[in-house]
């Protein structure tokens, strides 16, 4: 007697796109391969081009970088989307360009200027203003400001760059009018031939940058918060586990997942206080400043000067 044929039921889908699978990518995409997910789904790698060409069915798809969301929103995409290894600036040049479906939802991997301000204020208890410069490549920098800069009771100076040789010109000026300052990464203000100029500079003048990388701290910036690949990759995780388990509800918002960087020498030259994480994570809580959308405030933060071109 023949025994009965059983039924598998076909595993579902988790679809990982991105523009190549090199550094950051493989290692992130590997991970989430490797994660519990692949319990109870199937996980594919896919890059951006074989996914035009073949676009499967999925449960879920997560991006990484700021390509495929891209194509993502352009086509319309309807299958629930989780997008990571992107900046608020990507998500932000995006959306404008591609309105924001309810499907799709991001995760950031840049500092969270609310914990670079807060950062800041603690480092410096007594400080009245911060400083930020931005360009044309970082439009929506401020935005997202002015919650944090109200409830620390801080002033904003800012500055808009157009081109890099302003930089050294100005930089001087700005240190001068604030208590310290906000970095963020912008290759036509922080390049190679102006970042050690500018470090050197507020150095000098004993002010205090909040730099945008450990790369940037090693370098000579007093301190920055940032999240490593394996803290976004435990944010994609769980928040995919959490799509896929009680269904899918949109949000765009930074990291959960942080950890402070300090460059001792520079921090004790100056004579500061070092914060723990969870100093800081106490000051955040306490002051509710940490959202699902960081840019709960569409318009530039309010300042005691108007902003300077």
């Amino acid at each position: 007697m023949d025994s009965p044929v059983i039924q598998q039921t076909p595993q579902k889908q988790i679809t990982i796109i991105a523009q190549h699978f090199s550094s950051y990518y493989s290692t992130i995409a590997k991970s989430l391969s490797l994660s519990s997910l692949s319990n109870d789904y199937r996980i594919v790698n896919m890059s951006l081009e074989d996914w035009k060409s073949q676009r499967p069915q999925s449960e879920l798809v997560i991006s990484l970088g700021p390509s495929p969301l891209e194509e993502l929103l352009k086509s319309e995409h309807q299958e629930p989307v989780l997008a990571g290894l992107i900046t608020y600036q990507d998500w932000k040049k995006a959306v404008n360009q591609y309105p924001a479906m309810d499907t799709v939802s991001a995760i950031f991997y840049d500092p969270d200027p609310n914990r670079q301000i807060v950062l800041g204020k603690l480092l410096l208890p007594l400080s009245e203003s911060v400083g930020v410069m931005y360009s044309t490549d970082t439009p929506y920098f401020l935005q997202g400001y002015e919650q944090a800069l109200k409830a620390m009771e801080l002033n904003l100076q800012a500055i808009k760059i157009k081109q890099t040789s302003e930089v050294a010109r100005r930089f001087p000026a700005l240190s001068q009018e604030s208590d310290f300052i906000i970095a963020q990464p912008d290759p036509i203000i922080y390049n190679s031939q102006t970042l050690p100029r500018v470090l050197l500079s507020s150095y000098r003048q004993r002010k205090v940058i909040i730099g945008y990388s450990t790369g940037v701290v090693n370098a000579g910036a007093v301190a920055t918060t940032f999240t490593t690949p394996e803290m976004l990759v435990d944010d994609l995780k769980e928040s995919a586990a959490k799509f896929l388990e009680q269904g899918f509800q949109s949000f765009a918002r930074y990291c959960k997942y942080y950890d402070i960087k300090y460059n001792t020498e520079v921090a004790r030259s100056l004579e500061l206080d070092m914060i723990s994480k969870e100093q800081l994570q106490s000051e955040l809580d306490k002051l509710k400043l940490e959202t699902d959308d960081p840019a709960y405030n569409q318009s530039n933060p309010k300042t005691n000067k108007p902003e300077r071109q």
